[in-house]
């Protein structure tokens, strides 16, 4: 009877320093998130204060870019007709 009711004792406590403990990932959750999008802002101080105003226009330079990246990354339509081969095992 003592040997269940220390067992159980010590489960408890073990269950409830896992659940106490936040782990690395716990601790930094949402960080990754919110770097993405301080990065991918074109004003930071706008995080802070945003605008009400609608957005109108855009950079021609970063707009180009942008154009540009996109149509170069767009794989080749040759290399898209080729057929899939699928191996399985030691099938050549």
């Amino acid at each position: 009877m003592i040997t269940r009711i220390t067992i159980a004792f010590c489960a408890a406590l073990t269950l409830d320093a896992c659940a106490n403990t936040p782990t690395a990932t716990e601790a930094d959750y949402g960080n990754s998130v919110a770097s993405l999008v301080k990065a991918q802002t074109a004003d930071p101080a706008t995080l802070s204060n945003p605008s009400a105003e609608p957005v109108t226009g855009v950079d021609p330079d970063y707009a180009t870019k942008v154009i540009e990246a996109m149509r170069g990354s767009v794989a080749k339509p040759a290399e898209v007709k080729q057929p899939i081969e699928i191996r399985v095992g030691g099938q050549e």
